[in-house]
This record gives C-alpha cells, sequence and structure tokens, in this order.
C-alpha cells in the first residue's frame, strides 16, 4: 500500500464537495491536545459552529468557549451537570425543551447513548475539510436527502456496509460523539431544539464519517453509480412497471 500524501484529507473536502454540489465545505472535527495555530475561539454552541465552519471559519472549542452545557458534556469538554446544576438541567429539558416527557425518559435515552469521551482532549478543533491541518477523527456533512443518499450508497460500495444509527437525542451527540466513540457512520437531523435556534435548512440533515471510512468513499467515487460510473439500465429492466 502507497503512503498517502500529506492532508490528503484536504483533497478528499475538494472532491466531495464538487460531486455532491454542497453548499459550503465538509467538516472536519479533531480532537488535538494543542490548540491549533489558525483557530478562532468565541463563545458558540456546537450546532451553531458546525454552520459557521461550514462557511469558512476555523473554530477550537474548548470548555471555555462552548456555550452549551449539553454540548460541553457530550462533546467531553465537561463533566455531566451535577447538584443543583443536574436538577436544573433535567427541569429545563422536561420543563423548557419539551422533548422528553418526564426525567425517566430522558434517563432511558442516555442509557441507550455511548458515554462521551471526558478527559480525551481539551481543544475541539473544527475547521473547513479543505482547510484542515489536523487530520480529522470524524467527517461531517451538512446535506440535502439526496446527497446523503449517495454518501451512504458510496460508503456501502465495498462492503454493503449497513451503519447502527442513532437517531434520537442532542445533535452534537449524534453529530459528532457516536461516530467519534464508535467507530460508525451516523445520520442525524439534529434535534428540534437545535433546529429552531440555528437557522439549518428545513432540507438540511448531516451525515457523519468516522475519518478512517472517508477513503473508501473517495475510492468508490468512479465504479459506483452513486458517484461518477455511468447507470446502465437494461431494456428488459426498464419494462418492469410499465
Amino acid at each position: 500500500m502507497g503512503k498517502e500524501q500529506p492532508m490528503i484529507w484536504q483533497e478528499y473536502g475538494r472532491t466531495l464537495k464538487e460531486l455532491l454540489g454542497l453548499e459550503g465545505s465538509p467538516i472536519a472535527v479533531t480532537y488535538s491536545l494543542d490548540p491549533p495555530a489558525k483557530a478562532e475561539q468565541y463563545k458558540v454552541s456546537v450546532c451553531k459552529a458546525l454552520l459557521d465552519v461550514r462557511d469558512g471559519k476555523i473554530i477550537n472549542l474548548t470548555k471555555e468557549t462552548s456555550a452549551c452545557p449539553g454540548g460541553t458534556w457530550h462533546l467531553g469538554l465537561g463533566p455531566r451537570p451535577e447538584g443543583a446544576a443536574g436538577e436544573k438541567l433535567k427541569r429545563f429539558l422536561v420543563n423548557g425543551e419539551k422533548l422528553f416527557c418526564s426525567i425517566a425518559v430522558f434517563n432511558r435515552m442516555l442509557a441507550q447513548s455511548v458515554q462521551p469521551p471526558l478527559g480525551l482532549a481539551d481543544n475541539v478543533v473544527i475547521s473547513p475539510l479543505k482547510l484542515a491541518e489536523l487530520e480529522p477523527d470524524v467527517v461531517l456533512f451538512i446535506v440535502n436527502p439526496e446527497q446523503a443518499c449517495r454518501l451512504l450508497q458510496l460508503a456501502a460500495y465495498w462492503d454493503a456496509y449497513n451503519p447502527r444509527t442513532q437517531m434520537v437525542g442532542a445533535g452534537c451527540y449524534m453529530a459528532i460523539t457516536y461516530p467519534l466513540v464508535t467507530g460508525e457512520l451516523n445520520v442525524t437531523f439534529l434535534d428540534w431544539t437545535a433546529r429552531r435556534t440555528n437557522p439549518y435548512k428545513a432540507h438540511e440533515l448531516i451525515v457523519s464519517v468516522p475519518y478512517h471510512r472517508l477513503k473508501c468513499i473517495v475510492e468508490a467515487i468512479d465504479r459506483c453509480s452513486a458517484g461518477t460510473a455511468t447507470l446502465h439500465i437494461p431494456p428488459e429492466f426498464r419494462a418492469i412497471g410499465e
């Protein structure tokens, strides 16, 4: 196996943006022990940071700059709120956010979730893939359903990979934490609060690809009809359903 060229992921980003006709860039997420040289640090939620990065910003999320306590916890930048703060969070989830009918149901959702990567790193560097200087851990695509369909088919081309998705929970958990911890590709519509409080378009969802799967997706492009390969349908197949 030949050596990959330095920062090959940047080329992957350009290739997939052009192929899929993406609005903005795919997004690289990297957990780093050291703060990046080129990054903005400002108070922002994870859900909003993804939109900012798609549009060209490089952001370093830390415990201090994460604007959402839930995002801080889900990304592993800080522990789950406990005591009075934990009680306040539970009351908000049930009586304020109103996404779950009780704290018992909220706990049931948590019991089905993977644990956040607490203590993994102090910096979560989020960059446009075409500008990322650090190798990504997870690559996110903000896409429409057709673009998502193509990505999933390209991912399945070599081994019929059928991802074990998780689609209930916090948007940042589904988009970053779950694929990071499990190595599973994931698809998420985000959570309703994230969509209501951030300018995601009605048709947009997120496909999250662990970086180790990205090369296979790119290598399938010229072979798979979800990429650039020509679709051939014999006449007898065309007649079916007519």
